[in-house]
């Protein structure tokens, strides 16, 4: 069984909020929620890349499209192909109004079945997993910082929130984790967009998990998201939180 909390804030900067959230079948687009009692997990968070191209709604398109999952038993392919109808989906709306033809969004999801997990990203929006008293990045990054990175390179702070792939265009491409037998009772995952991250180290996030051991989730999540806003987070913010509990 799994219990569940999510936050979508826009911020105190923003005029446009370009974060949507889906948990189990229900789409956040703000406001802080919880749920509890659920058999299996599907989550996802998509971060809109920039309110005036219409971030927000390609973000979403993609959220409704995995809330719609919902009890749809996944595999690794299957990921990969719903990612694919989702970028499908994303393109269909450009074409269909000129508007909407630059918005594009990243996403990153997690699905657990008893102890099994797989988490998936496209973009630089990130999948965590606590297990106390240690907290560890499981996705990977698109951004050219990352790529200048692995490369060997010394890359510029800036480059850190400068995408490489996203669901809106030929770079769709996902990155997947499977964790078989590896997500166990008491782990708590965590998910978030780049105003979360971009603004508190893993040691800070770490940090408020543990001493937040015991609280309802939904606390913890608003914890995050105030303690990002207070280190001067200029951005949507977005966090899931899962916990197994059986």
């Amino acid at each position: 069984m799994f219990q569940f909390a999510c936050m979508v804030d826009p911020g105190v900067n923003r005029a446009e909020n370009d974060d949507r959230a889906s948990v189990n079948g229900v789409v956040v687009s703000e406001g802080l929620c919880k749920f509890n009692g659920a058999p299996d997990c599907l989550v996802v968070v998509c971060d809109g890349v920039g309110g005036a191209a219409f971030g927000g709604e390609a973000a979403y398109i993609v959220a409704d499209a995995f809330s719609r999952l919902s009890g749809v038993k996944l595999s690794k392919e299957a990921v990969e192909n719903y990612i694919s109808k989702a970028n499908e989906a994303v393109i269909a709306a450009q074409r269909a109004d000129f508007r909407y033809a630059h918005m594009m969004t990243t996403i990153a999801g997690l699905y657990i079945r008893g102890s099994d997990f797989i988490a998936f990203n496209v973009g630089d929006t990130r999948v965590y997993r606590y297990r106390a008293p240690y907290l560890a990045q499981i996705s990977r990054d698109h951004s050219v910082w990352q790529e200048q990175t692995d490369a060997g390179g010394t890359p510029l702070p800036e480059y850190k929130r400068t995408i490489t792939r996203y669901l809106g265009g030929e770079y769709a491409i996902p990155e997947i984790v499977c964790g078989d037998g590896r997500a166990l009772p008491n782990d708590v995952f965590m998910l978030c967009t780049d105003g979360v991250w971009g603004a508190l180290t893993d040691d800070e996030i770490e940090g408020i998990i543990t001493r937040s051991r015991g609280r309802e989730l939904d606390r913890v999540c608003k914890r995050i998201v105030e303690a990002a806003i207070e280190n001067g987070s200029d951005d949507n913010l977005s966090v899931i939180l899962v916990r197994r509990i059986d």
